[in-house]
C-alpha cells in the first residue's frame, strides 16, 4: 500500500486490479531467450567453401561461416550462456540452403555455422547472422562472392603440377570460360584455381546473352627459402579457354584479354609474348600467340604465360 501513499489520492480499484494483474502475468510468464540489454554484436570473421578453402562459397557446394561474438567497443565477448544463431539470405538470386544455425559456446567468442549451400553463381551475395536465442547480440551482415567452380590442388617446388577443375573441363555455351593451370616447375603449398562471375569487378565480354567468367589462379610461386620458382625465361601458364558462341570466328589475336597480377582489382590488357615459351623485358605476364590455338570444335584456347598469381577474363 505504500505505492497508493505517494499519490495524491488513492487508485481507482478497477487501476489496482489492473495492476495487480499486471504483475502476476510477469511472475509467470517465462523469460524470453532474449530478455534484457542487448550485449553487443556479432561480426562474421569468415566464409569459406568447405572442400577448397576458397574464400566466399561455391554454387551449391558447403560452405562456412565463422562469427564473433563482440562487446561494445569491439572487442570479443565470451557469451555467459551457449548462443544459437541463424544464417539468412538478405539479397540474391539463388536459394539458401543446408545448414543455417551454428552456436557461440559459453566457453567461446566465435562460433560456426557449418554447411550451408547456396544454389547460384554471382557477385555480391548478402548473407545476415541473427542470434535466436541466448546472449542478447545485435545481428550483422556480409556480402561473398560466390564462385560457379573452384578446385583445390597442393604443390611441391620443383614437382611438375598440372591443375585442371573437374567443374568447367572444357568451355560450354552454360560454361562459356575455362580455366588450365601448368606449373612445370611446381609450386609452393595450397593452388586454388576458380571460375567465377565478372560482376562489379570487371566488364566482361557479352554476346548473344552469354558473358564471359572470372578464372583466378592462387598459388606460391616461390621455393621454401623464398627463390623464384619462375622466370621471363621459363615461366608459368595460365590457359584460357573460350566456348565458340563467345569467341568464335577470329584468329586468337581477335580475342583480348585482361588480367590482374596483384589481385588488387589493377586490371590491364595482357600485353603478347615477343616470342614461344618467354616473357619480354619487364613483362611479368604475356599472351602466347604461337601456342595459342583453336580447337576442332571451334573454342578458343588463349596461352598466358606469368611469375605472379594472376586472374583474368575476355573483356
Amino acid at each position: 500500500m505504500s505505492v497508493l501513499r505517494l499519490r495524491q489520492r488513492p487508485l481507482p480499484v478497477l487501476a489496482v486490479v489492473a495492476m495487480l494483474w499486471a504483475a502476476a502475468l510477469l511472475l509467470v510468464a517465462p523469460s524470453a531467450s532474449l530478455a534484457g540489454p542487448v550485449k553487443g554484436t556479432l561480426a562474421v570473421i569468415s566464409v569459406g567453401d568447405q572442400g577448397t578453402g576458397l574464400v566466399g562459397a561455391v554454387a551449391g557446394r558447403p560452405f562456412d561461416v565463422v562469427v564473433e561474438a563482440r562487446d561494445p567497443l569491439g572487442a570479443p565477448l565470451v557469451p555467459n550462456q551457449d548462443t544459437k544463431i541463424r544464417l539468412s539470405l538478405v539479397t540474391g538470386s539463388g536459394t539458401l540452403a543446408g545448414v543455417l544455425v551454428g552456436t557461440i559456446p559459453k566457453t567461446s567468442s566465435r562460433g560456426t555455422i557449418s554447411g550451408a549451400t547456396y544454389s547460384a553463381f554471382g557477385n555480391g551475395v548478402e548473407l545476415g547472422v541473427t542470434v535466436v536465442s541466448g546472449t542478447a547480440l545485435s545481428g550483422t551482415t556480409t556480402t561473398v562472392n560466390v564462385a560457379a567452380t573452384a578446385v583445390r590442388a597442393q604443390a611441391t617446388p620443383r614437382s611438375s603440377l598440372d591443375v585442371t577443375d573437374p567443374g568447367c573441363p572444357a568451355p560450354s555455351p552454360s560454361s562459356p570460360v575455362c580455366g588450365f593451370l601448368r606449373l612445370p616447375n611446381g609450386g609452393n603449398g595450397t593452388v586454388l584455381m576458380s571460375v567465377g562471375s565478372c560482376d562489379t569487378i570487371l566488364s566482361c565480354r557479352t554476346k548473344s546473352g552469354t558473358t564471359a567468367r572470372l578464372v583466378t589462379a592462387e598459388v606460391s610461386l616461390k621455393d621454401e627459402n623464398g627463390a623464384p620458382l619462375y622466370t621471363p625465361s621459363a615461366p608459368a601458364t595460365l590457359v584460357l579457354a573460350c566456348d565458340k558462341t563467345l569467341c568464335g570466328q577470329g584468329g586468337v589475336s581477335s580475342f583480348p584479354i585482361t588480367i590482374d597480377l596483384t589481385n588488387t582489382g589493377a586490371f590491364t590488357q595482357v600485353p603478347d609474348c615477343p616470342s614461344k615459351g618467354v616473357l619480354g623485358a619487364g613483362q611479368s605476364a604475356c599472351r602466347d600467340t604461337v601456342q595459342s590455338t583453336r580447337d576442332n570444335a571451334g573454342d578458343l584456347y588463349s596461352v598466358i604465360l606469368f611469375t605472379y598469381d594472376i586472374r583474368g577474363s575476355y573483356p
